[in-house]
């Protein structure tokens, strides 16, 4: 199982490092002197399901999500994330325990549009990428995927807040059947360049 981890855990290792060379030969449209390394922490809360039943108070969970990540362009960037601790389900009054990696990429939508006419401090990112999911009531893994939109606006020259709306989409993450787990987080970032 832990041998499981690592293999993902490097294979997103060597990913990362074959998009970089990618994007910096092909599409290097950043100055060197910007920043373009970043450390995302949020704090938020999660339920379990979206249907109308899932909406009780007993359902929600607090969330805690870190990423750590790369602009390779203005419009692109890559992250790796760490979501968890637990979460709740109407089924069951138990904490189900759980780790969440994953590794996605980001698109700055606010590049795509009028700049003259938006906060050159404001932007709307859109992630999504796979993830190893492991539940540790059922003591298995689970490859998902996660997705996500984010409001993110830069307050000083290195740190940043954002609104992340997120998702984990999977089958028999916790029901026997397809599953979601959304979520809301604020949260800070730090920029930094090399």
């Amino acid at each position: 199982m832990l041998l499981n981890g690592k293999c993902f855990l490097i294979y997103i290792f060597i990913s990362l490092l074959f998009i970089q060379k990618s994007f910096a030969q092909n599409l290097s449209t950043i100055n060197k002197t910007e920043k373009t390394y970043f450390i995302s922490l949020n704090f938020g809360t999660q339920m379990s399901g979206i249907k109308h039943e899932d909406f009780i108070s007993r359902n929600y969970s607090p969330l805690y999500n870190i990423t750590i990540g790369k602009w390779f362009t203005k419009q692109f960037a890559m992250q790796i994330g760490y979501r968890g601790l637990f979460f709740y389900t109407i089924a069951d009054d138990i904490k189900h325990h759980y780790n969440y990696l994953y590794t996605e990429v980001v698109m700055n939508l606010s590049n795509f549009v009028n700049l003259s006419r938006v906060d050159k401090n404001w932007k709307v990112l859109l992630h999504g990428g796979p993830g190893y999911f492991y539940n540790y009531l059922y003591g298995k893994p689970n490859l998902c995927l996660n997705v996500g939109i984010q409001n993110y606006y830069q307050i000083q020259e290195q740190f940043a807040i954002n609104i992340n709306i997120t998702a984990i989409i999977g089958w028999d993450i916790y029901q026997g059947n397809k599953d979601i787990l959304p979520g809301v987080t604020l949260g800070l970032v730090w920029t930094f360049s090399e």
